[in-house]
């Protein structure tokens, strides 16, 4: 019995060490995304409403010279209403880094009212669900905060 218990813990600790390992981040990339131009579209009913579309582009840059852009889609899936003052949008963003390297981030963001940008000075989370060229198979999360002048700054997280 001794054995057996013996084993069971052994095994739980292996999953654990192979856990804590598995989201320790191991490359982060420091972005600085200019003012982006946007483009919306209402869809559905007039006005603000479910399923409106927001889409962007904006130049990047970072570290050592990187240079790229951003492109993405914001899809609104919450309206503010009552006292619920802030609208949820789920999207799909491309990190276009040149050289055939890219990452793909999607997940929700917040905005207040019917604002087409984030609140300056809040952070919002996002997941990086993968990529190509040197970020093939990437997974991790991407903080991204607006400025005061309308730029953005991005913190990648990799976890492979």
């Amino acid at each position: 019995m001794r054995i057996i218990m013996t084993l069971v813990t052994l095994a739980s600790l292996a999953a654990a060490a192979v856990t804590a390992q598995a989201t320790e981040v191991k490359r982060t990339i420091k972005l600085h995304q200019d003012k982006p131009a946007l483009s919306h579209l209402d869809l559905g009913a007039g006005g603000l409403s479910h399923g409106d579309m927001l889409a962007f582009e904006a130049p990047l840059s970072g570290e050592n010279g990187l240079k790229g852009r951003m492109l993405g889609l914001l899809i609104t899936v919450d309206i503010a209403d009552g006292d619920d003052t802030f609208e949820d949008r789920s999207g799909q963003i491309y990190l276009d880094l040149g050289g055939g390297n890219s990452l793909v981030v999607a997940g929700r963001s917040v905005y207040k009212g019917d604002s087409q940008e984030m609140e300056a000075g809040s952070p919002q989370l996002r997941a990086v669900i993968g990529g190509t060229g040197d970020f093939m198979g990437a997974m991790g999360q991407m903080t991204t905060t607006r400025d005061a002048d309308g730029s953005y700054h991005h913190v990648v997280e990799l976890v492979n």
